[in-house]
């Protein structure tokens, strides 16, 4: 969906769970929740997979 897109997008910036909850006027659990189905989604167990992946696709950032 498009808020999955949303929320890989910032974890692959770097924000974390709360920060994304602030910028999208979400609760952090709702975060937490859409992070672990995203790894479902995508077959990946941590997040630190998940940020990897995101940088991978390109939507997330790559460290300099």
């Amino acid at each position: 969906s498009e808020r999955d897109l949303e929320i890989l997008r910032m974890l692959g910036e770097g924000r974390s769970f709360a920060q994304i909850a602030s910028a999208l006027g979400l609760g952090y659990k709702t975060v937490a929740n859409s992070a672990t189905a995203i790894k479902s989604k995508l077959g990946v167990a941590r997040t630190a997979d998940l940020i990897r992946l995101s940088v991978e696709m390109g939507i997330g950032r790559s460290a300099p």
